[in-house]
């Protein structure tokens, strides 16, 4: 059962959204513009000694993709917003489910939940009431207050100088650690990336801006009629002394990456349900959540999203 602080926290967190961007009833609280695709997972083998989860030994499984932007307007033109989604439900043979929820910079730029909620009223203080000040300013006082926040934003910075030519162009990394669990119960720490097949066709922001207000989405479906994209999934095995429950740090260049699968995304889904959930808790069989802290914030957050957009 969730405590009173986490619930206090999570609807913090929703409140600040809202009062940024203001609310849109049906729509998700983040990442609220994007669309959703019929997928196929096919396990290469590689991943079988770390876990004994379904859909990483041999079997193909179909899954679900949705990609979207990062805004929190689900009417933003997709140049607006430099952060792109990519959230993967994978359907289990027992019934269940997998979720993967990865963007487009590798770190998260805050080290808790309370750090990324009060990061965001500080780069936000025109909106949320706390003080307008110039945003440079704004950003120089985050710096400060938050340094090891520096990587992960100049990332952002970089997507936003840089925008992609497509969704299908994009590495995305689903942020936290988790437990890989095998047959004989041996516990190994990874973290995911999903790499591209394609070659990178990044556009320069002027190129990106005379194209449509709804680019990215257009050019996606455009390109699923000539077929398939894909990405590999790859985990990258973590080692004594690494940070398990903090996404805002990287763990050592060195440490051996492998390839364990490879995702097809098919075509865009006829129908999506409303109440469709993607949730970075919901792991199935052969894999545990790690300490992460914020894996029980967004756990929380996107239920409160979900009962917020689906009951207006």
């Amino acid at each position: 059962m969730t405590n009173h602080k986490q619930k206090s926290l999570t609807e913090d967190a929703i409140d600040t959204l809202e009062k940024i961007a203001g609310t849109f009833p049906s729509a998700r609280r983040a990442h609220a513009k994007g669309q959703v695709y019929d997928a196929k997972f096919v396990p290469n083998g590689n991943a079988v000694p770390y876990t004994k989860a379904p859909h990483l030994q041999k079997e193909e499984v179909s899954a679900t993709v949705r990609f979207s932007n990062s805004s929190t307007n689900p009417t933003a033109a997709d140049i607006l917003s430099p952060v792109k989604g990519m959230a993967v439900k994978f359907n289990l043979p027992d019934g269940g489910h997998h979720d993967l929820i990865g963007v487009s910079i590798p770190l998260f730029p805050a080290e808790s939940p309370e750090d990324f909620i009060e990061m965001i009223k500080i780069l936000t203080n025109d909106k949320t009431g706390i003080g307008i000040v110039d945003k440079r300013i704004a950003l120089k006082n985050l710096l400060t207050r938050y340094p090891d926040s520096k990587e992960a934003l100049l990332k952002v910075k970089e997507l936003k100088s840089h925008p992609p030519a497509s969704f299908s162009e994009l590495s995305y990394y689903p942020l936290h650690a988790f437990y890989f669990v095998n047959k004989e119960g041996k516990k190994q720490p990874v973290r995911y990336e999903w790499q591209p097949t394609l070659d990178k066709l990044t556009l320069t922001s002027r190129e990106a801006k005379e194209t449509s207000h709804d680019y990215l989405m257009e050019e996606l479906d455009d390109r699923l009629t000539q077929g398939p994209i894909s990405f590999d999934l790859i985990i990258q095995l973590g080692e004594e002394g690494d940070p398990i429950d903090d996404p805002s740090k990287s763990w050592p260049e060195a440490r051996t990456k492998i390839s364990v699968g490879q995702l097809s995304v098919i075509g865009k889904q006829a129908e999506t349900p409303e109440n469709l959930l993607f949730d970075p808790t919901v792991v199935g069989s052969g894999i545990e959540p790690s300490g992460d802290p914020f894996l029980n914030f967004r756990h929380e957050a996107y239920a409160v999203s979900l009962n917020r957009r689906t009951n207006g």
